[in-house]
């Protein structure tokens, strides 16, 4: 079951290094706002490649006419329900219908007073080997993370929900506190009801915060990796 957090105004923790904030009129990071970045997929190409309408494939899938719009389009989330069921329908394996690249959609802070930069959505990266659904790319910056996470590395997370999963703590998961930033830490309970502890690698935790969602890291492209795509 996923804890739902309210949102609500926290003063800033005393030792908590100032994070990356999103605004939400350049890019978004949240499942449940329409103006999130558009996710490219195959799912047209393969469907025309069998020559059917939208109607068509809708009817074989089970869903209707504008959710296969919808899909193809990028603008509502690829889950893995929908790529089982649509490649089904079209013959394929659910990776034919993932794009061969990722947006970076940004950078999240791990460590050090940063500012938001964004990077621009028409920077792509290759898909991680073995990943399915849709995915964004963020690139670290700072480096209290070293050395599981260097500078430049990019790392690649599903949003596709608010809250924080119980199931995660313990992993490395890019946080949003309520407060705006945005990290990249191990996230762990406090010891006070709905607040966590992020912790770092090799600077002070960021202590008993609460925060409006949290998704484990799925994959890591090293900024070494970059120089040969």
């Amino acid at each position: 079951m996923i804890e739902q957090l309210h949102s609500r105004e926290l003063p800033a923790p005393g030792n908590c290094r100032k994070g990356i904030r999103y605004p939400t009129r350049v890019i978004d990071l949240s499942h449940a706002l329409p103006n999130k970045p558009n996710m490219a997929n195959n799912i047209k190409k393969l469907r025309e490649r069998a020559e059917l309408t939208q109607q068509q494939l809708a009817d074989r899938v089970g869903t209707g006419k504008s959710t296969i719009v919808k899909l193809e389009r990028g603008e509502r989330p690829l889950h893995d329900r929908w790529l089982t069921r649509i490649s089904e329908a079209l013959d394929c394996q659910p990776t034919d219908l993932l794009d061969d690249d990722v947006a970076i959609v940004g950078r999240i802070g791990a460590g050090g007073s940063i500012s938001y930069d964004d990077v621009g959505s028409d920077d792509r990266i290759a898909r991680p080997p073995e990943t399915s659904g849709q995915l964004v790319g963020l690139e670290v910056q700072g480096d209290s993370m070293l050395p599981k996470f260097d500078p430049g590395d990019i790392v690649f997370i599903s949003r596709n929900h608010d809250g924080v999963d119980p199931a995660d703590i313990g992993a490395y998961c890019a946080v949003r506190l309520t407060t705006g930033e945005t990290y990249l830490k191990r996230l762990t309970r406090s010891p006070a009801s709905n607040r966590f502890t992020l912790r770092s690698l090799n600077a002070a935790d960021i202590e008993d915060v609460e925060l409006e969602w949290a998704t484990p890291v799925r994959a890591i492209t090293p900024s070494a990796a970059r120089r040969f795509r």
